[in-house]
């Protein structure tokens, strides 16, 4: 499939999704990927956001068609697996700059969207680290208590159920003194870190982030 205007010239797999639903406004269409926009009541607004930011970070794209009364289409492009190397991904290149020394490290997940947690757990796996996952603070202390000596660094979302993060980063300044704490959330980094301050805080990325940032913030933390 040809590759849109966006999209560096490749072979693409398409993915597409439709329904028969309400459809969507333009004003919706244009707002869809925003975190936490969301139409529905009980929504969070980054599903997805989430999913748009993974895909970019693939270097694919998601293309959104729909009408009022006429349903939706999503198409997902994504690069095919043998024209990547030729793609000037930003995921791939941040990969192929890991070290041997990020290699070995642990990182802890602390993250309560499940299909955020798991695609990253998996692109992290991939790549050569170890990777531990917590779907709430309460989680990630008894993980931290029973594996202290292993985990290196903690991916801390802001908004947890359970213990806060604020406890969390207690708990692991308390067990492990020298560990490195990320933390992320869809909040601006004005808003996080103003709550949250601690030595073993090192970085913070902001929802929705392309996995290829996140490895680059490991490797800097497992070499600090």
């Amino acid at each position: 499939m040809a590759a849109s205007e966006s999209l560096s010239e490749a072979d693409y797999l398409l993915l597409e999704v439709s329904d028969t639903g309400c459809g969507m406004s333009r004003e919706t269409q244009d707002r869809v990927f925003d975190p936490f926009f969301t139409t529905k009541s009980a929504g969070r607004g980054l599903g997805l956001a989430v999913v748009d930011g993974i895909v970019r970070g693939l270097g694919g794209t998601i293309r959104v068609t729909s009408e009022p009364g006429q349903g939706t289409t999503f198409q997902t492009l994504l690069p095919c697996a043998e024209t990547t190397v030729g793609v000037a991904s930003h995921a791939m290149s941040a990969i192929d700059e890991l070290v041997s020394s990020s290699k070995q490290a642990t990182v802890l997940i602390v993250e309560d969207e499940d299909a955020l947690r798991r695609a990253v757990a998996k692109m992290l796996r991939n790549n050569g680290f170890e990777v531990l996952e917590a779907d709430d603070g309460s989680t990630a202390i008894d993980l931290l208590r029973a594996a202290v000596d292993k985990i290196d660094m903690v991916l801390l979302d802001m908004t947890i159920p359970g213990a806060s993060s604020a406890q969390v980063v207690a708990e692991a300044a308390k067990t492990r003194p020298d560990i490195r704490v990320i933390l992320t959330s869809a909040y601006s980094q004005e808003m996080v870190t103003a709550a949250l301050s601690a030595s073993q805080i090192c970085d913070f990325i902001r929802k929705p982030f392309q996995i290829g940032d996140l490895i680059k913030m490991l490797r800097r933390a497992a070499s600090a």
